[in-house]
């Protein structure tokens, strides 16, 4: 056998050691990836540094580990992860989005503005990230442009929920709280289940001294969930507001505190707040 035939063999012999690696790394990161998304976190991390272990620079395991990080509340660390991932491929849109969500929690606003954007130049048809981008411009005070980042949103995906939530709350901090009421209502009737719609419906109502409506609105959302305790504070808001004292009294006890009132026409009543 001549000598380029042997090496030629032992290239080819590299080679295919090389696809098994390599494919043996997918599966490994397949099956980190399936861990996560089942809420296994440690046994997900285990796996993402095992990764790494092998090959330190990989883009993914190192955002996913990020990711895994900021469900932990890890978030300095987070950041850096994810910062790491991006330092190695700068094109990664998902990895931009994710540190959008990192520095917007770490209350830097505007550079979780400019992670969202670098995300957008990379998959401007992301209604995920235009949602998320039109929630940085609402903490920084920028509502024209948060409702303009929540539009955007709504063209690319007209029934995406949480961007028509946050467009009706963005409207009612603008005192547009009529608009507001068409937005959840819009919401609600792509999914009457919607809780967050009927509760904020149900607000934008109140803000209109709506009051009967609201109480409809908040019964709706109570049928939901019939814990949280802002909505029943909300009805029985509404509920005193309509005449119903006792019945409004008795949402406010449930959510507020404890209530103490005679049984005359007449309620004497006191709120303690737990």
């Amino acid at each position: 056998m001549s000598r380029r035939k042997r090496i030629d063999r032992k290239n080819q012999h590299a080679s295919v050691e090389e696809q098994n690696s390599e494919g043996d790394l997918q599966q490994a990161l397949e099956q980190a990836v399936t861990q996560h998304g089942e809420g296994n976190l440690v046994e997900a991390e285990t796996a993402y540094l095992h990764i790494l272990n092998t090959i330190p620079e990989h883009p993914i395991a190192l955002h996913y580990l990020g990711v895994l990080m900021f469900q932990r509340d890890e978030h300095s660390d987070a950041k850096q992860m994810i910062e790491q991932a991006l330092s190695i491929a700068p094109d990664y849109a998902d990895a931009h989005h994710n540190l959008g969500k990192v520095l917007h929690e770490l209350g830097n606003f505007n550079g979780a503005s400019e992670s969202y954007a670098l995300a957008l130049e990379y998959d401007p048809a992301s209604a995920e990230t235009h949602n998320f981008l039109g929630l940085t411009y609402e903490a920084m005070g920028a509502l024209e442009q948060a409702i303009k980042s929540f539009e955007v949103a709504l063209t690319l995906q007209p029934d995406y929920l949480d961007a028509l939530n946050n467009l009706g709350n963005s409207l009612r901090i603008l005192k547009r709280s009529k608009e507001a009421i068409d937005v959840f209502q819009k919401a609600i009737d792509i999914d009457p289940n919607f809780f967050e719609g009927h509760h904020n419906h149900a607000n934008a109502l109140q803000d209109l001294n709506q009051l009967e409506e609201a109480a409809s609105s908040y019964r709706r959302a109570l049928e939901i969930n019939p814990d949280f305790d802002e909505t029943k504070k909300n009805l029985g808001t509404c509920l005193l507001g309509c005449g119903s004292h006792r019945e409004g009294l008795k949402y406010l006890q449930q959510s507020c505190g404890v209530i103490e009132f005679t049984n005359s026409e007449n309620l004497n009543w006191r709120l303690f707040y737990k």
